[in-house]
């Protein structure tokens, strides 16, 4: 979906750290199905895992925090592209994860039940993020793709980063 939408170097380094040895000791939880994360925190109450690879990542809004001094976690506004991975990456693993009855409704129905509003993500970024996948699930993927080739640079500049 990366090259679809013109970030092609992100595309070709998307999630590199899910190589390395933090990130591989991980597959003993890999059931097929779901995401490995959530058996570990099963297992042992937490993924260090998916710890490392958020920080490694900047396509996650977890990166994007900061602490103020009084202990506060701060949602930074998540630079455009970033952003339009992040969006990517969602696509990606909705298909991943439903790949014999993948309907683009799965992505918007988990964007809403799961994570819209309920996830600690700047409010920029967060109505980037919904709608890009909004769009997404009214046009469908061809002509979403077709919209935002057309108007991708309106969309960053409205964003401002």
């Amino acid at each position: 979906m990366c090259f679809k939408v013109g970030l092609y170097w992100q595309g070709l380094v998307h999630d590199l750290s899910k190589y390395s040895y933090a990130e591989l000791k991980m597959c003993k939880y890999w059931t097929g199905v779901g995401s490995p994360h959530q058996s570990c925190r099963e297992a042992i109450g937490y993924s260090p895992s998916w710890m490392h690879h958020y920080h490694k990542n900047k396509h996650h809004f977890q990166y994007w925090w900061d602490e103020s001094e009084d202990g506060k976690i701060i949602p930074v506004k998540m630079p455009y592209k970033y952003v339009l991975e992040s969006f990517c990456d969602m696509v990606g693993a909705s298909k991943a994860y439903n790949p014999h009855n993948w309907k683009p409704g799965m992505l918007l129905d988990y964007w809403t039940k799961k994570c819209k509003g309920k996830r600690l993500m700047n409010p920029d970024s967060e109505r980037l993020l919904d709608m890009l996948i909004t769009n997404y699930y009214d046009l469908g993927e061809k002509e979403f793709l077709k919209k935002y080739k057309q108007e991708r640079k309106d969309i960053k500049k409205r964003y401002g980063k």
